[in-house]
C-alpha cells in the first residue's frame, strides 16, 4: 500500500479515503484584467490571485479489496458518498489534507492542509464493476471572512448595498479562549491582537495542546497572552 494518503476532516473527525487517486492537479490562477490605451494598443494589468483548485478522481469500493488503503477502519462506497452529499448540503467548508501517512492510518507530513467547498462531485459506475463508485472531485480553497469587517452587505429595508461598519473593539482577555466549530488560530488571533499573523503567539502558549497550528477542535481551552 501507498504511504501517501488523502483525508478530510470535519467536525473534529478525519477520514482517509480507501484508494489514493493517482494524480492529483492543484490549479492557481491569477486574475488579470484588460484595458485597451489609446496608442499601446491592449494591456493586461494584475489584479489578484485567485483561489487555488484541487482535482482529483478516486475509487470508492463496496467491498474491502486487497489495495484498500483503510482496512482497518473499512467504509462502503455508499457510506463516503452519503457523507459528501451532507456536507454539501450543510453549504459549510471542510479540511482537506493530503501527504504522507503513517503506519497506523493518521498523516506524518501534509503537503496540503487546508480548507474547503466541494464545488463539483461526479460519480460514476462503471460495467463489471456494480456498486463500486468511481468519483472525480473539484474542490475550490475557502478563506475565512469577516462578514462584519468592511463588507458591502445589503440594507433589506431598502434593497441597496451599504458599507459594513467596522468594528475595531477588541473582545476583553479573560485569559483563555474555547475554541468553537469553524475556528481558526488566525481568526482567534485577529479577533484579541487585531492580527491575525501574531496566531503564533498563541500557538506558543498552548503547545502541549494543539500540535499542528492548522488542526484545532471545538472544545479545546486556549490560553490567551496578553
Amino acid at each position: 500500500m501507498s504511504d501517501y494518503a488523502i483525508f478530510f476532516d470535519k467536525d473534529n473527525i478525519t477520514y482517509r479515503l480507501p484508494v489514493n487517486p493517482e494524480e492529483l492537479e492543484v490549479s492557481s490562477s491569477q486574475a488579470i484584467e484588460k484595458y485597451e490605451i489609446l496608442k499601446l494598443g491592449q494591456i493586461a494589468v494584475p489584479t489578484h490571485m485567485e483561489l487555488n483548485e484541487y482535482s482529483f478522481e478516486t475509487e470508492l469500493p463496496h467491498e474491502s479489496l486487497n489495495y484498500v488503503e483503510t482496512l482497518k477502519g473499512f467504509e462502503n462506497a455508499e457510506s463516503y458518498l452519503n457523507l459528501f452529499r451532507t456536507w454539501r448540503e450543510e453549504l459549510a467548508p471542510i479540511r482537506f489534507l493530503a501527504g504522507k501517512a503513517t503506519s497506523d492510518y493518521s498523516m506524518e507530513n501534509d503537503i496540503i492542509n487546508t480548507l474547503v467547498l466541494i464545488e463539483s462531485l461526479t460519480i460514476t459506475e462503471k460495467a463489471g464493476e456494480e456498486r463500486d463508485k468511481y468519483v472525480s472531485f473539484k474542490l475550490v480553497e475557502y478563506k475565512e471572512y469577516d462578514k462584519q469587517e468592511g463588507l458591502l452587505v445589503v440594507d433589506e429595508a431598502k434593497g441597496k448595498a451599504a458599507k459594513s461598519k467596522k468594528n475595531t473593539k477588541n473582545p476583553k482577555n479573560k485569559g483563555y479562549y474555547v475554541i468553537k466549530s469553524g475556528d481558526t488560530l488566525w481568526a482567534i488571533a485577529k479577533k484579541y491582537y487585531s492580527d491575525g499573523s501574531k496566531y503564533t503567539k498563541i500557538y506558543n502558549a498552548n503547545k502541549e495542546i494543539i500540535k499542528n497550528p492548522s488542526l484545532i477542535y471545538a472544545g479545546q481551552k486556549l490560553v490567551i497572552p496578553s
